[in-house]
């Protein structure tokens, strides 16, 4: 980034260019008007610093002549002075200057300039909702943000926010909530629940904007999960650098998880059908079967293995089979029951882990996707489906009650069921299908793969 100087004192000079230090900026220095324009005649740059005492003329007559030029006319260009009356103020920016500010109040002209920088440099789209129940506060700042490009949807209550957030359909990058609003809701209460809200609401991140600039204010609605705070009246560029800084952060927050989630895809989620992998089935399923077990509740395993799918993709090309997969998948999981876990364990054999289930569901509810499969014609090809269950049920440790002398020792610690135990069964019971003729539902009896301590 280029920012054009002009002053005739060096030592101000020098002041802007180290408070710009760092921030990747090139100053370029002219020591008065003319200079400055003839600079101009070749060169554009990013932002322009004009002292008002120029030497040869004044900074309005400076700034009247960059505005002939319409190709210079939109370039930041920002005052610096000693004058510090309200009149002389308004007559700056009515000439058209983007800020004014006071040369011997060096904290604040730091903060400024970076921030015009900043503002300057960064050029990103975003949706924001704005809560402001003062219109001629609410047309000031809404034409802040339009300014910079940015979409503003603005309602005056926290009770319409936060009718606007509980619609899945908004996405909001950023809001901006005065404290003091309409409605029962304040700006802290909204604050409160947007923090409390679902995964979708709950990161958005917050500027809180009040007329009261107490720290402990500040404090309070820093603590409460606004992610930052500006007091009324507020510097334009100050008001952007704020907005600007939380934005970015969520976008490259949103960066991070998009990342988190492809390589957490890559590892666990299979290619061609989207159905979990074995990986992530052999990592979490013996985990909830595990966890069936303990809570008593039923639990089953179903292997499903495509008929002759060698000879489809043998006959008809691998992406004929890819797709044979691919139905037979979407098929499934649009069958599936919610806890249902469903995956692509190699080639063409897909595992279905069912909790809470009892063995007459199960039988049901194979025989339903067995047919189902065999109404599918995936590029005129016919697919049916051979399925072996093991289920671990009620029924089951009846039965295995039955089987022990003392009842007593009928407990889980005796009784050896587990994810490998289920799979075992269900491998069997596969078999058993594919044997007897395919396109077949055989359930295992569980029994003859327990063992009994």
């Amino acid at each position: 980034m280029n920012v054009l100087i002009v002053d005739p004192s060096s030592s101000y000079r020098e002041v802007v260019k180290q408070i710009l230090l760092g921030e990747d900026v090139e100053a370029i220095e002219c020591v008065n008007g003319t200079e400055a324009l003839d600079y101009l005649e070749k060169n554009k740059p990013d932002a322009i610093s004009i002292a008002h005492e120029l030497g040869d003329m004044e900074s309005f007559a400076f700034l009247r002549k960059i505005k002939e030029n319409s190709n210079l006319d939109n370039i930041p260009s920002f005052l610096l002075t000693s004058n510090t009356t309200q009149e002389f103020k308004r007559k700056a920016y009515d000439a058209g200057f983007t800020e004014v500010f006071i040369k011997s109040d060096f904290a604040t002209l730091k903060r400024a300039l970076r921030s015009l920088v900043l503002y300057a440099t960064t050029n990103i789209s975003a949706r924001v909702l704005y809560i402001e129940d003062a219109q001629s506060t609410a047309d000031y700042t809404t034409y802040i943000m339009k300014s910079a490009g940015w979409e503003v949807v603005h309602v005056k209550s926290g009770e319409e926010a936060a009718e606007l957030l509980d619609d899945k359909n908004n996405r909001f990058d950023l809001v901006v909530t005065d404290l003091v609003l309409e409605g029962r809701i304040s700006g802290i209460g909204l604050i409160n629940l947007i923090r409390q809200g679902n995964e979708d609401i709950r990161n958005i991140p917050i500027l809180a904007v009040s007329g009261w600039n107490d720290l402990l204010r500040q404090f309070y609605v820093l603590k409460h999960g606004a992610g930052d705070f500006i007091a009324k009246p507020f510097h334009e560029t100050d008001f952007l650098a704020r907005a600007i800084n939380l934005i970015l952060n969520k976008k490259k927050l949103d960066k991070v998880k998009a990342t988190q989630k492809a390589l957490y895809e890559k590892a666990n989620i299979d290619a061609v059908t989207g159905l979990n992998n074995r990986h992530f089935m052999e990592e979490f399923g013996s985990k909830i079967v595990k966890d069936s077990i303990e809570n008593n509740e039923g639990v089953a395993l179903a292997l499903l293995d495509i008929d002759h799918f060698k000879k489809i993709n043998d006959g008809s090309g691998h992406s004929s089979g890819d797709e044979v997969l691919r139905q037979v998948a979407a098929l499934i999981k649009s069958m599936r029951h919610p806890g249902d876990i469903v995956a692509r364990f190699g080639g063409d054999e897909i595992i279905l882990l069912m909790s809470g289930c009892e063995h007459s569901d199960v039988e049901e509810r194979m025989e339903e996707i067995r047919s189902g499969i065999e109404k599918l014609s995936p590029q005129g090809i016919q697919v049916t489906a051979s399925i072996g269950v093991a289920c671990h049920d009620k029924r089951v440790i009846s039965r295995l009650v039955s089987l022990l002398d003392n009842v007593e020792q009928a407990s889980r610690q005796d009784v050896k069921v587990d994810f490998d135990v289920l799979f075992s069964a269900a491998d069997h019971a596969l078999y058993s299908a594919k044997r007897d003729g395919r396109n077949k539902v055989c359930i295992s009896d569980l029994l003859e793969h327990v063992d009994v301590k």
